[in-house]
C-alpha cells in the first residue's frame, strides 16, 4: 500500500548516552533516536500517524484534515506525510491572529501544500462543531496530535524495537507528553517498564484522564507502572526560559545531537533533574527523542 522503507529509517537507532552523573548510580542510559526516522516525518508523530494513514488509504481517502497550534509537531509531520505519500492535507489552526508565516511550523506546512484554516481559540475548543463546519465528506479525520486507538499500535512498535535492540525490557522509559498518545501507547505496550511522562503544557493534569482513556489494556491502569510530571513545562506549551536554553546548549555540546525546547528539551531537562530522586541504581533508562526539529520540506 505504501513503501515506507524507501523513505523512512526504521528501526530508529538506540544510542547510548554517557555522563559521569549516570556512573554514580551505575545506570545504562540510551536515547531512542526517533528524530532520525525521517527529516520531516519524524519521532512519535510518525508512530502515531502510521496506522491512521494506512486506514485512510484502505478506505479510499486521499485527503486528510486535522488540528493543531502554531508550533505543532503533528501538523509539521502530517504536512510532510501528505507531500511524500500523496495525500491532500488541511489543518484547522488554533489562533485567528495567526497566518501561514506566523511560525516556522506554519511556514513549513504551507510550503508543503497544507491548506490552513485559522479559528479563534474559543472556537477551537469545540472540535466536533469545527468538523461539522469545515470537514468535507471525502476527508479522513486525523485527531489533534494523532492520538487515537490506531496510534497505539504504532507506539507499541517503538517499544518492541527498544526491547529487541536492548535484548531485554528497560526499567524506565522517559517521554514528553503533548496530547498523550505516546505515553498511552507505551503504557499499553508493557507491564515491565516504568513509563515516566513529562508534560510540556501548563495546567494539563486533565491529560492524565485522557491518557487513561486511551489505554486499551485496562489492567495497566491499575498496575500504575507510570508517573506523570507536571513541573517541567517552563511556563507552558512552546514556552522557553533562560534555564532551559542554557540546558539545551549544554546538552547539545556535550552529547553531540540536537534537541528542541517544545518537547524533547523539556523531557531531557526533566530527566537530569529527576535522576537522583526517581531512578533506582543499576537501572536501564531509555529516553525517547520525539523529533520536533525543524527541517524544511525538500524540493
Amino acid at each position: 500500500m505504501f513503501d515506507f522503507e524507501k523513505i523512512l529509517n526504521l528501526p530508529s537507532p538506540l544510542a547510548p548516552l554517557t555522563d559521569t552523573a549516570f556512573d554514580e548510580k551505575a545506570l545504562k542510559v540510551y536515547v531512542k533516536r526517533d528524530d532520525l526516522i525521517h527529516a520531516q516525518i519524524s519521532g512519535n508523530k510518525w508512530r502515531k500517524l502510521k496506522y491512521n494513514l494506512l486506514q485512510a488509504k484502505s478506505k479510499g481517502y486521499s485527503k486528510l484534515i486535522t488540528f493543531g497550534g502554531a508550533h505543532s509537531n503533528h501538523l509539521y509531520a502530517m504536512a510532510a506525510a501528505g507531500k511524500y505519500l500523496g495525500f491532500e492535507t488541511r489543518g484547522i489552526i488554533r489562533g485567528d491572529e495567526l497566518n501561514e508565516n506566523s511560525s516556522i511550523t506554519l511556514q513549513y506546512t504551507h510550503q508543503c501544500g497544507m491548506q490552513l484554516l485559522f479559528v479563534t481559540r474559543e472556537a477551537y475548543r469545540d472540535k466536533e462543531n469545527l468538523l461539522s463546519i469545515y470537514r468535507k465528506d471525502d476527508e479522513y479525520i486525523v485527531p489533534e496530535g494523532g492520538s487515537n486507538a490506531l496510534a497505539m499500535a504504532g507506539v507499541a512498535e517503538m517499544y518492541q524495537e527498544i526491547t529487541s535492540q536492548l535484548g531485554y525490557a528497560p526499567d524506565y522509559i522517559f517521554c514528553p507528553i503533548g496530547s498523550g498518545g505516546t505515553m498511552a501507547g507505551l503504557i499499553n505496550a508493557t507491564d515491565q517498564t516504568r513509563i515516566m511522562g513529562v508534560c510540556v503544557l501548563k495546567n494539563a493534569e486533565y491529560l492524565e484522564t485522557e491518557i487513561l482513556n486511551l489505554i486499551e489494556n485496562k489492567a495497566h491502569q491499575n498496575k500504575k507502572n507510570f508517573r506523570f510530571f507536571h513541573d517541567f513545562h517552563q511556563g507552558g506549551y512552546a514556552k522557553n526560559t533562560p534555564e532551559l536554553k542554557s540546558f539545551i546548549e549544554w546538552f547539545q555540546q556535550k552529547h553531540g545531537f540536537d534537541i528542541e525546547h517544545v518537547y524533547s528539551g523539556k523531557m531531557f531537562y526533566a530527566f537530569y533533574q529527576l535522576l537522583k530522586s526517581e531512578i533506582r541504581p543499576d537501572s536501564t533508562v531509555v529516553l525517547i527523542h520525539t523529533g520536533g526539529l525543524r527541517r524544511f520540506c525538500q524540493k
